[in-house]
């Protein structure tokens, strides 16, 4: 594995090897370094186990009125129809 700036390159091995090139914001990466620190593993377990966790964590819902809608955590911040055009359009 090997870190040039903002992208981090792995070198994973089975039956082959192959190199995977991620293109990581710095403040995910900073993330991603601390969370390896703190555990003293490769920033690539790191980032395998951060990955696994997030494909395996699981949404809470409930129905109104036929619609699913998403349980957000106590605190989250509100999100209005301005805030979610915003988003569609980046």
């Amino acid at each position: 594995m090997s870190i040039c700036g903002q992208y981090v390159v792995f070198a994973l091995c089975h039956h082959w090897e192959m190199r995977t090139t991620l293109s990581l914001d710095d403040d995910v990466l900073q993330e991603i370094r601390a969370y390896a620190k703190s555990r003293d593993i490769p920033i690539g377990k790191a980032v395998s186990d951060l990955v696994r966790r997030g494909l395996h964590s699981r949404i809470r819902t409930r129905i109104v009125n036929g619609f699913h809608v998403v349980e957000l955590p106590t605190g989250s911040p509100p999100m209005s129809t301005e805030d979610v055009k915003r988003l569609q359009q980046e």
